[in-house]
């Protein structure tokens, strides 16, 4: 494996970091700015939001540029950008720059990069040390940016996100070799949404990421209900959400390069079965000793996810060589759709029927997932 695939495992990383490490100081940020803590939390939903609407056409009207040039130039946004909202005096002002930050990182698509520094046969291993700064921002990038503004103050987690971002700029300016695009780019770059086989692997990915996610978005009061563990002591069941991003992403990056169905209907399978598991411990009796199989069915369900994202990844460029950039900005607009989606449908379930059957909800989406990648994931020609 190309060893200059780690600094883009870095640019990944940075990118993260950068969109959401200021989360977990919502509340001291909009105490200082004067709004409701609802009204601050549209900075991170207008993030996700522009990139969804924005990533693909974005990544169509650039793909032709040069990869190396694209990702630097993308950094570099996100840098400057990061550090002008650590000084910014109201919230629209904020507020436009997250969406601006939300437009540069559009340009940051590190697996397209990575694709082009190793032989066909190693993409999959390759796109999966890509996805791990993914799990590593989750993990160590945005905690410690948490830590950070408790520390110092909100804007020194900006601080902190833009000078990521910035060291991430040079380190690939330097680092990585002119790598021209092979990308065809432009308007007929977005009609692969419209293809079939496109849409049956956009469509499995939404089903997984709204299955899982009408559990994480209420992970929390899920902890305490099946534990009685409150405040702090949820923390330490959210480990297991890194823990097995992690183990996933090693994982489906052995698995990305084989090919067939046979894999990822196994993973929505184990995702569907780790949701079961939710519902099954929320119809029980809360005892503190049932943190053990909690934590089992989050890490269970956080490694079936993150080891279909490198196969999916991997798919597309597969079904898209020319328009590797658009097929995964796509993925990313999906996966974003799909978060807020499952959140919204675990809240109806939960208004409807109650906390307990969130997880048969979303496991009913990732069955329905497991169908699709049936065909989703079928060679050509079978």
């Amino acid at each position: 494996m190309d060893r200059r695939v780690w600094l883009l495992t870095g640019a990944q990383f940075a990118a993260a970091t950068g969109a959401y490490a200021f989360t977990g100081l919502i509340a001291r940020m909009a105490e200082d700015l004067g709004i409701s803590l609802a009204t601050a939390g549209q900075l991170a939903a207008i993030y996700a939001l522009t990139f969804a609407i924005a990533g693909a056409p974005i990544a169509a009207a650039t793909a032709r540029v040069e990869r190396r040039l694209l990702l630097t130039v993308g950094l570099g946004l996100i840098a400057v950008l990061n550090l002008a909202t650590a000084a910014v005096p109201d919230f629209a002002t904020a507020l436009g720059l997250r969406v601006a930050t939300a437009l540069a990182a559009a340009l940051v698509l590190p697996a397209v990069a990575a694709s082009m520094l190793v032989p066909p046969a190693q993409r999959g291993r390759a796109i999966a040390m890509v996805m791990a700064g993914l799990t590593l921002a989750f993990s160590l990038g945005i905690p410690l940016g948490t830590a950070i503004g408790g520390a110092v103050g909100w804007r020194g987690t900006f601080v902190f996100a833009g000078l990521l971002a910035g060291i991430a700029a040079i380190a690939v300016r330097i680092g990585l070799p002119h790598l021209p695009s092979t990308d065809r780019g432009g308007a007929g770059s977005l009609g692969i949404a419209l293809r079939p086989e496109i849409l049956l692997v956009l469509g499995t990915v939404g089903l997984a990421f709204g299955g899982l996610f009408c559990i994480a978005a209420y992970l929390g009061p899920i902890v305490t209900r099946t534990t009685g563990i409150e405040g702090s002591g949820i923390g330490a069941v959210q480990v297991f959400v890194g823990l097995g991003s992690l183990l996933g992403i090693g994982f489906g990056g052995r698995m990305a390069d084989g090919g067939g169905p046979r894999v990822p209907v196994a993973l929505l399978l184990v995702l569907a079965a780790a949701l079961l598991g939710y519902s099954l411990l929320l119809a029980l009796p809360p005892a503190f000793w049932h943190v053990a199989p909690l934590s089992l069915v989050v890490l269970a369900g956080s490694a079936a996810l993150f080891a279909l994202a490198p196969l999916v990844q991997a798919r597309l460029m597969g079904l898209a060589p020319q328009d590797r950039s658009v097929a995964l900005a796509l993925n990313g607009a999906v996966i974003y759709a799909g978060q807020g989606t499952g959140a919204a449908y675990g809240g109806a379930v939960i208004a409807g029927a109650g906390l307990a059957w969130t997880g048969v909800a979303g496991a009913m989406l990732a069955l329905a997932g497991a169908a699709l990648a049936l065909r989703a994931f079928r060679a050509p020609g079978a």
